[in-house]
């Protein structure tokens, strides 16, 4: 957005046929936007184009207000039987060019603009860099019991065959290779690619345990593979909250994607084992802790008082924030953690407030899917 002017973007959506897109274009073109395009969609059903001229400020606010739009858009899509599908933001001296667009169905509305939802933005937290120190680690080989025992040829990951994830592991485990590049490739470009979990991701998870509780691995890399198993278990979260517009049969519940439950329950599995470290681990990765054991209630709560007394400790600051969510979810007070959620993505502007109305997602769902996705923004 660097030297934009001012934004402007157009809404997309789906909806399931023709006859839905002509009403749902005549019901945008009402609320308030200028130009609404419909044509098929190249998977089913008509695609929907709202162009909403703003103009929008290039800042937090410009960005909250076009995406509060967008989310009152959605919710008339819903009564279309239609879901939101992304769209895109421009400068707005590309108007022309998207006023020029012609499509099988054209409306022209006669209003400026659809009203645009009042938003708040408030000055963030300060974030707090936490101590790795003190760390305790003796460098050294890392046996990882059971490793051959698991058909890694017969499982596949993002690339085919999982046959090579026991030497990646074991590059881990001896110290042999560059760590990031590894724990890159391995769950970055094989288990985890793209969001996605796969048949080989849940195996390989108890070793990250392994790795973690022989203390042979320096705190900032103990804190990557904590952060990993975080990550990956909240695979889960990100997929109820990311399909939750997706069209559904009345009887068919909302699932997470392949595998994504399955390696949900295999993290949480690793909690208790790892909440035995806390103690000997530094602020920076009982801060990652805390928040893992905030995806996992039924085994995070025997931590509450010390993620609260932890909380308490950091008062004031962006990992203090998080931290008073985590005790809420494993507490299960989710209205409570969904209301601070909520406060939160006041001032987070990584974080995307829509996560917050996704249809048929539990509260603590999605609070929990906020938690996960802010601590990674307050890691260096």
């Amino acid at each position: 957005m660097a030297g934009w002017s001012a934004m402007a973007g157009m809404h997309d959506f789906v909806v399931p046929d023709e006859a839905a897109a002509q009403a749902f274009a005549e019901q945008l073109a009402e609320y308030g936007f200028p130009c609404v395009f419909a044509r098929p969609h190249p998977d089913g059903g008509w695609l929907v184009m709202a162009l909403d001229e703003g103009p929008y400020p290039v800042d937090t606010v410009g960005h909250r207000q076009i995406e509060a739009v967008s989310r009152e858009a959605a919710a008339i899509a819903r009564t279309y039987g239609g879901r939101p599908s992304g769209g895109s933001r421009f400068d707005v001296s590309r108007m022309a060019e998207y006023r020029s667009w012609t499509a099988p169905i054209e409306v022209r509305g006669t209003k400026a603009r659809p009203p645009v939802p009042e938003v708040t933005v408030v000055p963030a937290p300060p974030l707090e860099p936490l101590a790795l120190t003190p760390d305790f680690a003796t460098p050294g080989i890392v046996e990882l019991a059971g490793l051959d025992d698991v058909p890694w040829g017969d499982l596949e990951h993002a690339h085919g065959s999982a046959a090579d994830v026991p030497d990646l592991l074991r590059e881990l485990a001896d110290g042999t290779g560059e760590w990031d590049e590894v724990l890159d490739e391995l769950f970055g470009d094989d288990l985890l690619h793209q969001g996605d979990c796969y048949e080989a991701t849940a195996p390989a998870l108890p070793f990250l345990t392994e790795l973690l509780v022989a203390d042979a691995v320096p705190a900032r890399q103990r804190r990557d593979l904590y952060l990993w198993l975080m990550v990956a278990g909240g695979r889960r979260n990100d997929n109820l909250v990311a399909f939750a517009d997706l069209p559904l049969d009345e009887e068919e519940p909302l699932q997470p994607g392949a595998w994504a439950e399955e390696v949900f329950r295999t993290v949480g599995d690793q909690v208790p084992v790892l909440l035995d470290r806390w103690d000997a681990e530094p602020p920076g990765i009982r801060f990652v802790l805390a928040v893992l054991a905030a995806q996992h209630p039924g085994h995070g709560v025997r931590a509450a008082d010390r993620i609260a007394a932890l909380a308490a400790e950091h008062d004031g600051t962006q990992q203090g924030a998080y931290l008073r969510l985590a005790v809420e979810l494993v507490h299960g007070r989710n209205a409570q953690a969904l209301a601070l959620a909520s406060e939160i993505i006041d001032w987070a502007d990584s974080l995307e407030p829509e996560w917050l109305e996704a249809p048929g997602v539990p509260d603590g769902i999605k609070a929990a899917h906020v938690l996960a996705e802010g601590t990674l923004c307050t890691i260096e």
